[in-house]
């Protein structure tokens, strides 16, 4: 049987009809998605819907970094283990967007049964099949001016993957059993627990769809990597259930706190809410009476970079003193460039300001020129952010992703380190470019001027994805303006 119209997930999960801000609520009910999952999984300080509780460092740069990029179009992927509150983050973005009074449409990937792929996604007409006794809209055409999240993204079999990149490529799809052509305007976020790029590397999700998704990643924390919140956001937890459960909510000591924090937390934040609302079941202050038995060994998290060292593996010199550089510029930048004193960089660090002069020397760190355009489209975080989407734009085209058919994931992920150093150092960054020089790279290549006209189509959607302004955007069409003369074949 078919999902009705008034459906907007197969996850089966009810309505959620509470939110951390009643007015909120009030004033953007209309882009309030029904059937939608109820906002548990993590908690923030302020008084939007998506409440976020905590103060630790990591949670506070994942949720910088979700109020940078909301401010843009870019598409985002959320990256982070079961439970630790990818959607929250994802609400986040969409109501700080220039799209929060439009629908948010929250598609479970992984519940979408595989021959309603393409009705689920694109709708279908009446008669397009049996069952389909009305025109139906697919999510896609649901969500248009608004935000379409794929939750659990890496769980869509390979053989539809193709049909959903190609939607996303072009903005456009045909209901099935039709043959109109219909466009949309749909901002993308993607969610997943899984490791995309190991996916992409072994053929199972496809290299393509992945780099056109992860134009602008974040990591949520697990919760084992923020106890430092997992006190205020017990008491968070606690006075939600004993409000709905109509109990006085307890009140924990430090002890238990303590206890709290000890233990490991696999099903991270959905794990210690099921927990709490145990306490309050059962009444009881012993913990050990609620809390699960010590966690079996971890299995292999969400790689970080650089990747931790194991038996047998290990990495370059070179990739260390790239960790370190890249590290060391992304604290000045959050530092506005200031190396000492309260907020600086050395402070961020956790090190002795001489000694990061010291480092910043032996890098040959520089800070930018107060009118670069590094600076001026927002320094690296925009530069990766740009090739990112740029490359999986190119990547998925039917013409110039040619160029990109028979190179691996891993081909393609140093291309595209390649690249934003470039970016970086030709717009004036802190780094001078040493890498391989793009126009002999691209010589050999059979760049024809209707591949040129593809590039600078994607190179505007790009632009205009990122929200940067027209004065960076000219500068920016001169200074790839220059390169053409010297990659376009004329024969």
């Amino acid at each position: 049987m078919l999902p009705t119209e008034n459906h907007q997930r197969y996850d089966g999960v009810t309505p959620s009809t509470k939110f951390a801000s009643n007015s909120f609520a009030k004033s953007h009910n209309h882009a309030i998605v029904r059937n939608r999952k109820p906002m548990r999984n993590l908690a923030m300080t302020d008084n939007s819907s998506s409440a976020i509780i905590g103060q630790s460092r990591s949670l506070r740069q994942c949720v910088e970094r979700a109020d940078a990029v909301a401010l843009t179009d870019a598409t985002v992927l959320i990256l982070g283990e079961s439970g630790v509150g990818k959607e929250l983050i994802a609400r986040r973005i969409h109501e700080r967007s220039r799209r929060a009074r439009q629908p948010l449409v929250v598609v479970n990937c992984a519940a979408v049964p595989r021959d309603l792929f393409e009705s689920e996604f694109f709708g279908h007409v009446k008669g397009a099949f049996s069952g389909a006794t009305r025109d139906r809209k697919g999510r896609l055409e649901t969500a248009h001016q608004g935000t379409l999240l794929l939750d659990e993204v890496g769980e869509i079999p390979p053989e539809l993957q193709g049909k959903l990149l190609r939607a996303l490529q072009q903005m456009s799809f045909e209901r099935v059993g039709d043959d109109q052509t219909r466009q949309v305007d749909v901002r993308v976020i993607a969610a997943t627990n899984r490791c995309l790029a190991d996916d992409a590397a072994s053929g199972r999700f496809r290299p393509d769809l992945y780099y056109r998704l992860s134009t602008f990643p974040i990591e949520v924390p697990p919760l084992r990597e923020r106890a430092d919140d997992i006190g205020m956001l017990s008491d968070h937890i606690l006075a939600e259930i004993a409000g709905r459960l109509r109990r006085k909510p307890p009140r924990l000591s430090k002890q238990q706190v303590r206890q709290l924090c000890a233990y490991d937390w696999p099903g991270n934040i959905r794990e210690l809410r099921n927990v709490l609302e145990r306490v309050i079941i059962l009444g009881s202050a012993d913990l050990d009476a609620v809390l699960p038995p010590a966690p079996k060994p971890r299995a292999a998290a969400l790689p970080r970079t650089p990747t931790e060292t194991v038996d047998g593996d290990y990495v370059t010199a070179d990739e260390v003193l790239s960790f370190e550089r890249n590290n060391l510029i992304a604290a000045l930048e959050v530092a506005k460039w200031r190396v000492s004193g309260k907020g600086g960089a050395a402070e961020l660090l956790r090190m002795n300001p001489s000694t990061l002069a010291s480092r910043l020397k032996a890098l040959d760190i520089q800070r930018p020129a107060a009118d670069s355009l590094y600076l001026r489209i927002g320094g690296r975080a925009t530069i990766t952010a740009l090739a990112r989407d740029l490359l999986g734009r190119m990547q998925a085209d039917p013409q110039v992703g040619r160029f990109w058919s028979d190179r691996s994931i891993v081909g393609i992920r140093q291309e595209e380190k390649l690249l934003i150093q470039y970016l970086c150092s030709e717009l004036g960054g802190p780094t001078r470019y040493a890498g391989r020089d793009m126009v002999s790279a691209h010589a050999h290549l059979p760049i024809t001027a209707s591949d040129w006209r593809v590039f600078l189509q994607y190179l505007e959607r790009t632009f205009e994805a990122l929200g940067l302004d027209q004065g960076s955007r000219r500068s920016l069409q001169a200074a790839v303006g220059q390169l053409e003369p010297s990659i376009v074949t004329t024969s």
